[in-house]
């Protein structure tokens, strides 16, 4: 979402949290907690384009954000922030968004999704990691937004999922 399509309130809210500005490191950085934050604040943040960061990266050295998109997501192993451009091409204000993942159950799917997990063997695991990785790296070089990323990736999944189904009958019949 860029800047002009969010409400002024909402605007105001979002360059007023407690960032770092100009910091080195993401160990350096402020802290907010993402349930302290205002329920329509927090849809807002989640529109923002995300990017895979290493924990290690020179912030300061990250030159090629687009300048018309003030805000980003910046991701690394699980842990979130909330980057405001402020117009640069650079993360110029960062906080850390924590339990930013706490709390999603998913509709009640989360005793399923450790289920399914615990049965996944660590190879196809790191395998299946990979593959998502690769594909959200191409789907954010074609400028595909979040949202529709996972809409696409959503898609791909279960007609996959049907296929398989479909050429392997045996499966799932005792549902």
């Amino acid at each position: 979402m860029k800047v002009e399509e969010i409400k002024e309130n909402i605007y105001e809210k979002l360059i007023r949290l407690n960032y770092s500005r100009k910091e080195n490191d993401l160990g350096s950085v402020n802290s907010i907690n993402w349930f302290d934050l205002d329920p329509e604040l927090r849809d807002v943040i989640l529109t923002f384009p995300d990017r895979h960061v290493e924990f290690d990266v020179d912030l300061m050295s990250i030159e090629d954000l687009e300048r018309e998109q003030q805000f980003y997501l910046f991701v690394n192993q699980g842990n979130v922030y909330l980057v405001d451009t402020q117009g640069y091409t650079y993360p110029r204000y960062v906080v850390e968004l924590e339990g930013f993942d706490d709390g999603i159950d998913y509709d009640g799917e989360s005793e399923l999704i450790d289920r399914g997990t615990g049965i996944t063997r660590i190879a196809d695991q790191e395998v299946f990691e990979n593959c998502i990785a690769n594909l959200c790296h191409d789907l954010s070089e074609e400028g595909f937004h979040k949202k529709d990323a996972l809409i696409f990736l959503q898609a791909l999944l279960d007609h996959k999922f049907d296929c398989v189904v479909e050429s392997r009958k045996y499966l799932f019949q005792q549902q």
